[in-house]
């Protein structure tokens, strides 16, 4: 008997990623392909979605599409976040992937976000023994999931994503001293309740959820490892920060660890973990390549097997 096939896509509003798997045994699921394209949606901001980045996302609507014909896919998903929800014409552009590609799609809220990457974090990495703070830094939105066990104390969804973070903020290269200092002043007045949050606990472990997570996953030493999460090495993590920050344009290019499609947002990334760590040092630091997508896997299985 063939098993069936669902697929994910997750419109981010810095890259649109694609999951399709296979469901197995009950509650189990094997990924068939998997891939990320950097649409760049919000790379003018939250306000609109202009032309060019309007074709980005049908290009790679078209070719997902593509691919989950091939694939023999009977279920899909495709979830909006940030940018969609956010833009003015945000459910234009939704609408109009949707009747180019088939697919219809599901804009969600902050919070709804914030669940699947919960969901989907929680499917893979292993109980912890302290507060777990996710850290899920997109184009438009970062989402701060602080829970402990199946209690979940804090989900925070915010409008500081990298683009834009780097239309506001980053206007010379290397990054100067005011903007940073400018940048961190913006992240005081929007971080408050996190802060507050965090303070009322005495200790939590950061667990990383991103592209940006990732380079620091290339870079920092591994003291554990599994097959879909890490527990890297938080000594040296300022170092990398710091030298990031600091670098212009050129020296980025000959980082090996920072993708070509990475480079403009990256400084920005690295100034937010930056301000996270110094605001209340992590114990412990984990990377996680499991997110929104594989959250949304595992609602459509259990709606499955329901």
């Amino acid at each position: 008997m063939k098993r069936e096939r669902i697929a994910v896509i997750d419109l981010g509003s810095n890259t649109f990623h694609l999951l399709i798997c296979e469901i197995g045994p009950p509650g189990r699921w094997t990924t068939i392909h998997k891939e990320r394209e950097y649409v760049k949606l919000a790379e003018g901001g939250l306000d609109r979605i202009d032309e060019d980045a309007l074709q980005r996302a049908i290009n790679a609507m078209l070719r997902f599409a593509d691919l989950i014909k091939r694939y023999e896919v009977k279920r899909t998903r495709a979830i909006g976040t940030a940018a969609l929800r956010e833009a003015q014409n945000g459910s234009i552009v939704a609408e109009k992937l949707t009747s180019i590609s088939g697919i219809p799609i599901e804009i969600i809220n902050g919070q709804q976000e914030a669940k699947y990457i919960l969901d989907g974090i929680k499917s893979t990495l292993p109980r912890l023994d302290q507060y777990g703070l996710i850290m899920d830094i997109g184009g438009g939105s970062v989402e701060f999931i602080l829970f402990e066990d199946e209690n979940v104390a804090f989900t925070g969804s915010y409008k500081i994503g990298l683009a834009v973070l780097h239309s506001i903020y980053h206007r010379s290269d290397p990054i100067s001293a005011s903007e940073i200092d400018e940048l961190e002043k913006g992240l005081d007045e929007k971080l408050g309740t996190l802060k507050e949050a965090l303070n009322k606990i005495p200790g939590y472990y950061l667990i990383g959820a991103s592209g940006s997570f990732e380079i620091l996953n290339e870079v920092l030493p591994r003291t554990v490892a599994s097959k879909h999460w890490a527990e890297l090495e938080f000594k040296g993590v300022m170092d990398i920060l710091d030298h990031g920050i600091g670098a212009d344009l050129e020296t980025r290019k000959h980082m090996p660890e920072i993708p070509e499609e990475r480079l403009d947002y990256i400084v920005v990334a690295y100034i937010l973990i930056r301000y996270l760590v110094k605001m209340k040092p992590p114990e412990k630091l984990f990377y996680c390549d499991y997110a929104l997508k594989e959250g949304v896997v595992e609602e459509m299985i259990n709606e499955y097997l329901d």
